[in-house]
C-alpha cells in the first residue's frame, strides 16, 4: 500500500511563502534576547555538558 502524501506546494508558492515568512520574522531576529531566556539557555547547555561529562566518566 503506497504511503499517503499530503498536498504538495509548487515552487512559486514555496518561494512566496518563504518571502512572506522572512518579512514577518526578520524584525524579531534584530530584537535583543530576554536576559532570563539567555540565562536559561546557558544553564541548559551547562547541564548538558555536565551530563555528557559524567556519562563518559562512568564508562571508564
Amino acid at each position: 500500500m503506497p504511503a499517503e502524501q499530503g498536498p504538495v506546494l509548487d515552487a512559486q508558492t514555496r518561494e512566496r511563502l518563504g518571502r512572506q515568512l522572512k518579512a514577518l520574522y526578520d524584525p524579531v531576529f534584530d530584537e535583543p534576547l530576554d536576559p532570563r531566556l539567555t540565562a536559561l539557555v546557558q544553564q541548559l547547555e551547562a547541564d548538558k555538558r555536565e551530563a555528557a561529562g559524567s556519562t563518559s566518566l562512568d564508562r571508564v
